[in-house]
């Protein structure tokens, strides 16, 4: 009986597959956390690429320091300044809290010569989540950027600027402000408000008339600044920085300003032109900064749905005259779509396709941008830069809790930085500097400053 135990083979398969799936599941959890690597590093490149540009920005205290400086050497006031900038955008798009996990970043300044190189590095432990069982607990994800300030690089760029100014983009500005502003507006057993919207309508005399409970009107009576407010500064200040700082002659830079329209129309949807193409930074600044909300003649006007993506980037589209160029000269300049909005589309969509939410049976459609419209222009050459102002879920409200949050929240960023053109996505959050974001992604996006650039 032993001898037939020792010669029966039955049952080998089993064995053998058993012994196979060790090496195929081993092999398949390493993909995955390997996908999870690839995702975190892109982010913190992205942390890495913001905190080399502004620590040595025209307007940070490392750069301020560095103009008193006599001779050369490190700035440890700016690499001071870099980490917390590195620290304030990172993780904030992976979908995972990476807070605990176990990071070493380093931050060098140095001038020399009158060139000042800005270099940050970092190294990020990242706890596995399969391949742990194989006795690897971290995957180690490093990275490294650099910008240098004192060095030439023109090149020739048109920008139209896309301003959302659509009524979320009402939202009061930082989170001192929505706190206040919930205070202010909160009674008679309702939560309170953090939008300002701004009701009313323009008469056959084309005098606007205010609506007495629009909760703009008690937002400007209590000095709470919202978030357009913050984008027309931004934006008027960053005009004032190309004039002043940036352009190496007058004709390097072309600007142009969009807006969603300052109010919105029955008819439907479109964009407004708020200033022609032009080179003259002084009439662009006065321009840009005049943008405000958009008003709405009443309450659920086209049930509130009045931020049509696909509109904007069709039409923004039609403004912008043939393909992109390569920016070596006035004659083929490069053309940039500088977009800047928090991400929800909001429209009637009767008949059509929804890439988000139906909001009840209303043919309203929430969702993140459609990319399609966004190809169509990068098909052209045409670059998309895109400043994301974190979208604020309204605190309490029914619309984000039952159509957006589990639905597509996580894809708002996602999908804009897939609209955007390589490396030309940036988010903003409500207490971060809005001018200076701007400023580091209109670096990227023209390729070229008077002096300050990213090396790799």
């Amino acid at each position: 009986m032993r001898k037939n135990f020792w010669k029966d083979r039955s049952g080998n398969f089993g064995i053998l597959t058993a012994l196979a799936l060790v090496p195929l599941i081993g092999a398949a959890g390493l993909a995955i956390d390997f996908g999870r690597a690839l995702a975190l590093r892109s982010e913190l490149m992205g942390a890495a690429d913001a905190a080399a540009l502004g620590a040595v920005g025209q307007t940070s205290p490392g750069f301020i320091a560095i103009k008193k400086m006599k001779e050369d050497g490190k700035v440890t006031l700016a690499e001071d300044d870099g980490r917390k900038l590195f620290l304030s955008h990172r993780g904030i798009n992976v979908g995972e809290d990476v807070s605990e996990w176990p990071l070493n970043v380093t931050v060098a300044v140095q001038r020399t010569s009158g060139a000042i190189t800005s270099t940050v590095a970092f190294r990020m432990g990242m706890p596995t989540t399969f391949t742990k069982i194989f006795g690897h607990t971290h995957m180690t994800v490093t990275g490294e950027a650099a910008a240098v300030y004192g060095s030439e690089s023109k090149t020739y760029t048109d920008f139209y600027m896309l301003l959302d100014n659509t009524p979320s983009m009402g939202i009061a500005a930082t989170t001192k402000d929505i706190q206040k502003f919930q205070a202010i507006t909160k009674g008679s057993g309702q939560r309170g408000c953090e939008f300002a919207c701004h009701l009313g309508w323009t008469g056959s005399n084309g005098k606007f008339n205010e609506d007495a409970n629009s909760s703009y009107l008690v937002a400007r009576k209590n000095n709470i600044t919202l978030r357009i407010d913050v984008v027309a500064k931004a934006a008027q200040s960053l005009i004032d920085r190309v004039r002043e700082e940036m352009a190496t002659s007058v004709d390097q830079y072309h600007v142009a300003a969009y807006s969603f329209g300052k109010a919105a129309l029955k008819e439907g949807y479109k964009i407004e032109k708020v200033l022609s193409s032009t080179v003259d930074m002084s009439t662009a600044s006065q321009a840009v900064g005049k943008v405000a909300i958009q008003t709405t003649d009443h309450d659920h006007f086209h049930e509130n749905a009045l931020t049509s993506f696909d509109t904007a980037l069709t039409e923004i589209g039609k403004e912008i005259i043939g393909p992109g160029g390569s920016g070596t000269n006035r004659m083929d300049p490069q053309k940039v779509v500088y977009f800047v909005t928090d991400g929800v589309a909001d429209s009637l969509k009767l008949g059509g396709a929804c890439g988000g939410s139906w909001y009840q049976d209303k043919g309203r459609c929430l969702e993140p941008i459609d990319v399609k419209y966004c190809k169509a222009l990068k098909d052209r050459q045409i670059k998309i830069a895109v400043l994301y102002t974190t979208y604020i879920p309204p605190d309490g409200d029914h619309i984000w809790e039952t159509y957006m949050k589990k639905q597509f929240a996580k894809r708002i960023s996602s999908a804009l930085k897939e609209c955007a053109s390589d490396d030309l996505f940036f988010e903003v959050g409500p207490d971060d500097d809005m001018s200076q974001a701007m400023a580091n992604l209109f670096t990227k996006a023209a390729n070229s400053y008077k002096g300050l650039r990213l090396a790799f």
